[in-house]
């Protein structure tokens, strides 16, 4: 078989759409990394909330407990 048969061509070709494919594949880990992270963030400031609202629901009816006769 010849050396000449396209295929230097076409292994120049393949390793440069790896090469692409792993550059998006860092770049979308990298997004999946970010997102992970903002999730993160609004989970807590959904448990922060959350629990701010269960406290002032719980002042509350103490205090109509306490004031009523």
């Amino acid at each position: 078989m010849s050396v000449e048969n396209g295929w230097h061509e076409y292994q120049k070709l393949v390793l440069a759409e790896l090469k692409r494919l792993d550059s998006s594949v860092q770049s979308s880990r990298k997004e999946l990394s970010e997102m992970r992270i903002a999730i993160e963030v609004l989970r807590n400031r959904a448990v922060t909330w959350g629990a701010l609202g269960g406290i002032v629901v719980w002042l509350t009816t103490l205090m109509v407990g306490f004031f009523t006769p």
